[in-house]
């Protein structure tokens, strides 16, 4: 999880596209995605749920209009009975017992409580774990499992891998390289049990790669199960390949797929952010690492959730970095890892523009 405006790491490449996942999104044509109604979020995980046991959507951290189309998406009952269990970035596997007593049984936990679980992640002290949107993803489960029968709930479970920070004196403690591995385990386990499994990632780790080790190349490569990648379409602060000029047409909320479409033509570099990157021990840089590879390469489709100016960030309430007990906690974790967080933690008291911000692309190839 990074700060929205800050690309993070393994930007990787892929693999093609499967046959037939235009259809699953109703869009077909190359200039079909600029004219046609195209599908919303729900209909197009229920079409890939109908012949894939994987769906991954991209979540573009404290963006206000992309969970507004994922809540929107949890809201439906027809969700439930087609995916089985959530695994989500945003929730430290450690109080998944908190979790269930919450999301599954509908039993009551304190505030305070259930903070902990986007709390206390590997990412912490980063303001997007703060972000309300995240904790409205599990109040929205909950209510829509409240009204099922127990065998149509869905589970909610954390992908962070399990720690606590409580317990944390050095940054080696932090367990930063199981972060994908863990969520990979854990969706392997459900699979294993016949179910089928929605994730809710950082767009960057659920990319088909054919090279490096997302979080969807560990599913695959352990189960042999391929996900069905639905990427947020961000703008770039420069638009360098002029794709959004293209989108204005489409609705927003309408999901493209790549195959079959110019979406999947474009180049993968004219939508995904550049990336700091150090090679061989060299000082860190500024690149492009989708160089040679089409957007249709590393996604299955994209999601369109409106132009540059349309867009607004879920920043949370600065009062909460009032708090004398949490702020204290957050300056003992970054001095742990000796490092800026994103942005820095001096500025989390701060009251922030509601524009989303815009990430950087990387150089021209």
């Amino acid at each position: 999880m990074n700060a929205p405006s800050m690309p993070g790491p393994g930007r990787r490449g892929s693999l093609t596209a499967p046959a037939g996942t235009a259809a699953a999104a109703g869009l077909t044509a190359p200039d079909a995605a600029i004219t046609a109604p195209g599908s919303s979020l729900i209909e197009a995980v229920l079409a890939a749920f109908q012949t894939q046991r994987v769906v991954a959507i991209g979540d573009a951290h404290a963006s206000q209009e992309v969970h507004d189309l994922l809540l929107t998406m949890l809201s439906d009952p027809r969700l439930y009975g087609a995916a089985s269990d959530i695994i989500v970035e945003f929730g430290n596997a450690f109080y998944q017992g908190t979790l269930d007593k919450f999301i599954l049984a509908g039993e009551p936990v304190s505030d305070a409580g259930l903070r902990l679980v986007w709390r206390d992640t590997t990412q912490s002290p980063n303001i997007v774990v703060d972000s309300p949107v995240c904790e409205q993803v599990y109040r929205r489960v909950r209510a829509v499992n409240w009204t099922l029968p127990a065998d149509r709930k869905i589970r909610v479970l954390a992908g962070d891998p399990p720690f606590d920070w409580s317990t944390v004196t050095s940054a080696s403690q932090i367990p930063f390289p199981q972060r994908d591995l863990y969520p990979a385990s854990l969706a392997g386990q459900s699979l294993a049990s016949g179910r089928r499994v929605l994730l809710i990632y950082g767009g960057m780790h659920l990319l088909h790669a054919p090279h490096g080790r997302t979080l969807t190349r560990l599913i695959e490569q352990e189960t042999g199960a391929r996900a069905y990648v639905i990427v947020p379409l961000r703008p770039l602060a420069t638009d360098p390949g002029g794709v959004f000029p293209r989108l204005a047409a489409c609705p927003r909320g309408t999901v493209i797929p790549t195959a079959g479409t110019w979406l999947g033509q474009v180049s993968a570099g004219d939508i995904l952010p550049g990336a700091t990157a150090s090679v061989n021990g060299q000082a860190p840089k500024f690149v492009n690492p989708w160089c040679g590879m089409t957007f249709g390469q590393l996604a299955d489709a994209g999601l369109y959730a409106g132009q540059a100016a349309e867009l607004t960030a879920s920043w949370p309430d600065p009062a909460i970095y009032l708090d004398p007990v949490y702020w204290a906690e957050l300056k003992r974790r970054n001095a742990i890892q000796a490092k800026s967080t994103r942005p820095p933690l001096d500025t989390f008291r701060e009251q922030r523009p509601p524009a989303y911000p815009l990430p950087q692309a990387g150089p021209a190839c």
